[in-house]
């Protein structure tokens, strides 16, 4: 069997995405028979599973949620620059990169030689850069050129979805080979999440769980709890866009809970008070699938999503689902209270938690890659 090292620049401790992700490849590679080391940046005291089996390294922790462009571009390419070099260090057979952090990608070629290599891409995260200034656009053109360089440096590349499965067969190399790991719910938390009941608070509830950054522009779901003052309203996460988020309640709306990042435990009690699970991204982030949206239809609670592209397609063979346009602060409001006449909300839906379970949980869909190597 294998020595394995899977290389993260996120903080998985504070990052549930990417520490779910991460965890379904340690958890299937152990129980494949291969040694696992990870590096990731977190403090020293973190540690993501105890296994005779795996070692977690880490790299020193920097705050890279500021909102200037160019200084977190320099943050995440030091990052990126330790842990590759961490990697080199422990000389396994098989470096897996896992992004969306694409400074991983784009500083590859510091990894040794004649290593095998996988590249797991969870967001072409490169293609969601926004045009509108020169420096921005410029940016765009760099980065999108080395990643399509820097692809062909991988013996392997495995993605989340149909949309990331096209881009990179059209930029690979005759010898690569491309595997379809779609993003998802681990066993063990799905199991969990399946056990949760409907809100018995009398209070309509709509709750939003994730990253409080640009691409979720939150400020649409603030707006729409002002005109809607008799419903609550829960925001729980952190990111880039807290501050000013943040500072767009009004000072005395008593219907709007800014309830910080949560520990997993502390959330299903949230997704238990809760009616509808809302998400939204913007129109420049159509090629992204957040995993988020696995986690809220595990619950079986109603999905409220704003957004077009692949996750709205992914969610049209859902029920339970409305989708509304993106940034769109009267048709999030209409669409609210319209789930909350209807009373669909008031269900739990069994089948989502049936279709999740069949096809989205990360032990199986991990098999694949374990296959390949």
């Amino acid at each position: 069997m294998s020595n394995i090292c899977i290389i993260s620049a996120n903080s998985l401790e504070n990052e549930n995405a990417s520490r779910n992700r991460v965890l379904s490849f340690v958890n299937s590679f152990i129980a494949a028979g291969h040694q696992v080391k990870l590096i990731s940046m977190d403090n020293e005291a973190f540690n993501l599973l105890e296994n005779e089996s795996f070692v977690h390294f880490k790299i020193p922790f920097i705050d890279t949620k500021i909102p200037s462009f160019i200084k977190r571009a320099f943050l995440e390419m030091k990052i990126a620059s330790l842990a590759l070099n961490k990697a080199n260090e422990l000389n396994c057979d098989i470096n897996l990169i896992t992004i969306p952090s694409m400074f991983l990608l784009h500083l590859s070629f510091l990894l040794k030689t004649g290593k095998t290599k996988i590249l797991d891409i969870r967001d072409l995260s490169w293609e969601y850069l926004d045009e509108k200034s020169l420096v921005n656009r410029t940016a765009k053109k760099i980065f999108t050129q080395s990643a399509l360089l820097n692809l062909k440096r991988f013996d392997i590349v495995s993605v989340t979805n149909d949309h990331e499965f096209d881009y990179v067969s059209k930029n690979k190399s005759d010898s690569q080979s491309i595997i379809k790991v779609p993003n998802g719910v681990s066993l063990s938390i799905f199991e969990k999440l399946e056990n949760i009941k409907c809100n018995t608070t009398n209070k309509f509830t709509i709750t939003y769980v994730g990253n409080v950054g640009l691409a979720q522009d939150l400020e649409t779901l603030v707006e729409a709890s002002k005109l809607l003052p008799d419903f609550i309203f829960n925001i729980v996460g952190a990111g880039t866009d807290f501050e000013r988020i943040h500072t767009l309640a009004n000072p005395n709306q008593q219907n709007l809970n800014f309830l910080g990042r949560r520990q997993f435990n502390e959330l299903l009690e949230i997704y238990t008070q809760s009616d509808v699970l809302y998400a939204q991204l913007t129109p420049e982030f159509a090629t992204a699938m957040p995993s988020k949206l696995y986690e809220y239809l595990s619950t079986g609670k109603y999905v409220l999503y704003g957004g077009v592209g692949v996750a709205g397609k992914t969610l049209e063979n859902f029920q339970n689902v409305s989708l509304i346009p993106p940034c769109n602060i009267q048709a999030l409001k209409d669409e609210i209270q319209q789930i909350q006449e209807s009373g669909k909300y008031q269900q739990l839906c069994v089948e989502n938690r049936e279709k999740i379970k069949a096809e989205y949980l990360r032990d199986v869909t991990v098999e694949k890659l374990i296959s390949m190597i």
